[in-house]
């Protein structure tokens, strides 16, 4: 008989643990698609769409392994790190800029002469200023985040589970 009752109270715990589960990640998903939308106003506002890469390739993801769940945001292209953190000081290279330029359709004359300068003048100066300043970083999910976060630990204290 004792066997009987630890049986059923194994089954009622694995309900359990199943519905505690099931909460916490249907919250993640909640918690993720509005830090999601609100990522994505805030892209737009502070006008990081160049060829819109970034902005499309932005979202959440839950991830559940034995340890736990971790829900994680951000953006899946390369130079996400540079948008986020920003860049030090440095040299950059020039084919990216030069095609930026492109993209933008920017213009320049040279005060002196009056001549239009060439793409790759431009992207010239423009690898010249990131040399010696470097690029600011918008780490935009960071900012959401701050300004969601007692809103996050209401959604996660106000988990209920019921069988």
């Amino acid at each position: 008989m004792p066997e009987q009752n630890s049986s059923t109270l194994d089954e009622i715990m694995i309900e359990v643990y199943r519905a505690i589960y099931s909460a916490l990640e249907s919250r993640l998903h909640l918690i993720g698609s509005v830090i999601d939308a609100d990522s994505l106003k805030e892209i737009l506002t502070q006008q990081i769409y160049d060829k819109g890469d970034f902005y499309g390739n932005t979202g959440y993801v839950v991830e559940t392994d034995d340890s736990g769940m971790t829900l994680r945001v951000g953006s899946n292209v390369k130079h996400e790190p540079f948008v986020l953190g920003g860049k030090v000081p440095s040299w950059t290279p020039i084919a990216p800029l030069k095609s930026w330029v492109e993209r933008k359709g920017l213009s320049w004359t040279d005060k002196k002469s009056g001549k239009l300068l060439t793409v790759d003048q431009i992207a010239h100066m423009i690898q010249a200023k990131i040399k010696r300043e470097g690029i600011a970083a918008r780490n935009v999910f960071a900012e959401v985040i701050a300004n969601r976060e007692q809103w996050i630990y209401q959604q996660l204290n106000s988990i209920e589970v019921s069988l």
